[in-house]
């Protein structure tokens, strides 16, 4: 049996769920039929959701933590199932940083993790790539395992975690105030194609749940696809800038510093920022407002489109002034090269795509309408993926 902790509650929740679960004769049974050794699967996807970027990794990393020593305490050995997906928000991180962020001592010779349908192609697409992979994997959990414990990068330093507790907490707060913005899932279905991914009949699950009406009943793979149609990407970023502006105001000079110290010194922290460094460089505001534009509602879609401009803006800022480089994705040149040489091509795409999902909605209500505008924008939507590299 094996427990699945992805939500921001269940991520808090899991050690006493595991407390209970250990505590059942016929789980301890089986648990010795298979070497002492109990599996949990951990999800990115709707910890992301519930929370946002930053959130959702801190979480996912303390419950690492607090299960491992909890399986220690009862003697268990504690193997985790990564359920990654291919974006960022979904824990797409690279491969070999990814598992050597992950916390000490928490993999111990063994990994599993899932491998989304988008990035399929692209890692395991003829022998040669396909064994590359294999090996970044098998090297990455073989190199953690025996040097983490004693890696001062992965250590835990009580000043360290307690800012990140802060700077989760006020991501928190600034990700729950544009949720809870009214209007705000009207803006998410009418200034992305969120309805249109249906069409490609390419998952098993609709975007949302029968009657939906909040932001718990939307399938958590939509909710990054369409964000990352529309160029917003906010699932990579939202509440970060906010989160390290209010540390720094409360903190002055000296928390500034502690956070150049923790990207520096932490190597969790450092690919948080990383991530979000180059998920801001795909992003585009100015893409963005043309989707804006898609809300019946302007005054609606103006307003929640200021309110994420805004943070995108102090999120640019704030990242800067921790990395001190002026232009986001300069330590990555290969990753800035390939997007940089796509980049006029998607622009075009995706002001056709404006007008497609304009075009498709109008005519809606026709009794026969034309499959031409609907199959060009389902391609649309593929290459809009492709460029990026990934749905959801």
């Amino acid at each position: 049996m094996v427990p699945l902790f992805e939500t921001i509650a269940d991520l808090r929740a899991a050690p006493a769920i595991l407390e209970q679960l250990l505590g059942l004769s016929i789980v301890r049974r089986t648990i010795r039929d298979f070497g002492n050794r109990q599996e949990i699967m951990l999800g990115y996807s709707d910890s992301n959701k519930d929370g946002g970027f930053l959130a959702a990794n801190w979480e996912l990393s303390k419950a690492q933590k607090q299960l491992t020593k909890l399986g220690r305490r009862h003697k268990v050995r504690i193997s985790f199932f990564h359920g990654r997906g291919g974006s960022v928000s979904r824990g797409g991180a690279p491969t070999g940083r990814a598992i050597a962020a992950q916390p000490a001592g928490t993999v111990d010779g063994w990994m599993r993790v899932t491998e989304q349908g988008e990035v399929v192609s692209s890692k395991f697409a003829n022998r040669g790539t396909g064994l590359h992979q294999l090996e970044i994997l098998a090297a990455s959990v073989f190199a953690h395992s025996v040097k983490s414990p004693n890696e001062a990068e992965l250590r835990d330093i009580p000043e360290f975690d307690e800012a990140l507790e802060a700077l989760t907490g006020m991501s928190l707060a600034a990700y729950a105030s544009l949720i809870g913005e009214p209007g705000f899932i009207d803006y998410f279905h009418q200034a992305s194609p969120v309805e249109e991914l249906a069409l490609l009949k390419i998952g098993s699950r609709p975007a949302r749940r029968f009657g939906a009406r909040d932001i718990a009943d939307l399938r958590a793979i939509p909710w990054v696809f369409a964000w990352s149609q529309n160029r917003h990407l906010l699932t990579g970023w939202y509440g970060i800038g906010s989160a390290i502006n209010s540390f720094v105001t409360v903190r002055g000079d000296a928390g500034r510093d502690l956070l150049r110290q923790m990207f520096e010194r932490s190597r969790f922290f450092r690919l948080i920022i990383d991530e979000v460094d180059k998920t801001l460089y795909q992003a585009d505001m100015e893409i963005g407002r043309l989707y804006a534009g898609l809300v019946a509602d302007s005054s609606v879609g103006k307003r929640i489109f200021h309110k994420i401009e805004a943070e995108y803006d102090l999120t640019s800022a704030m990242v800067r002034s921790i990395v001190g480089d002026t232009d986001f994705a300069t330590r990555f040149p290969a990753f800035k090269r390939n997007f940089d040489r796509l980049r006029p091509e998607m622009d075009s795409i995706h002001a056709l795509q404006v007008k497609l999902l304009q075009e498709v909605r109008d005519q809606a209500a026709n009794a026969s309408p034309s499959k031409r505008p609907v199959n060009a924008l389902l391609l649309s939507i593929n290459c809009i993926s492709s460029g990026l590299g990934w749905t959801g």
